[in-house]
């Protein structure tokens, strides 16, 4: 008889792995998506992008490491997004609006993106908690540039636009489309073992 195939518990699960590694990849996932956002993409004329799986670097990690380093890293990497978007921060007249951009177009906008993963795991079906946790997060994008689209956009629209219809319509027209490619990816991406995604951590934790 041969002996038990005992290597196929070698390979650490997300729940497993070091805190040093579980860093290493955080930074790792932050340089990817930098790097995506950094690629040509669809832009709009006035704001707003869809983008080829710039988010998902980032959702990746709050699937794999839950809330805490979901949130560390979405939170560094809306520093990055900060700094690359100064020119819109620059754009606006008052420190209000400066810091009203920062928040809502940046750093809350991208910070959300780190409650995918606990989203997702307070579902029994894996998938459903995947939809479930993109979509909602997705959305929190969406109400930040909502909101920034009124407070501060708003006024630099013609005469006449009325700027709750325009934020509404405007923002959905670039966000939806960058929603569905990254949910449509993190849904592929899903069905890799190696991955890690939406670790069964108990589970885990029973078999090693």
């Amino acid at each position: 008889m041969g002996a038990p195939p005992e290597r196929e518990h070698h390979m650490k699960t997300p729940s497993q792995m070091p805190r040093t590694a579980v860093l290493v990849e955080g930074a790792l996932m932050v340089a990817l998506a930098f790097a995506l956002s950094c690629i040509p993409s669809i832009s709009l004329p006035l704001g707003g992008t869809i983008s080829f799986f710039t988010t998902l670097p980032i959702i990746m990690m709050s699937l794999r490491h839950g809330l805490r380093w979901g949130l560390c890293t979405a939170a560094v990497y809306s520093l990055t997004q900060t700094l690359q978007g100064m020119d819109n921060v620059l754009y606006v007249k008052t420190l209000g609006a400066m810091v009203a951009v920062i928040l809502l177009d940046y750093v809350v906008a991208y910070t959300c993106l780190g409650l995918a993963g606990p989203l997702a795991r307070r579902f029994k079906n894996k998938t459903l908690g995947l939809v479930v946790g993109i979509v909602v997060t997705g959305l929190m994008r969406y109400a930040c540039a909502f909101v920034s689209g009124i407070v501060v956009w708003g006024q630099y629209l013609d005469e006449g636009v009325n700027p709750w219809i325009h934020s509404l319509l405007y923002n959905a027209g670039w966000l939806a489309p960058d929603l569905a490619i990254v949910l449509l990816a993190a849904l592929l991406l899903s069905r890799v073992p190696v991955l890690g995604i939406l670790e069964d951590t108990k589970k885990t934790q029973a078999t090693v």
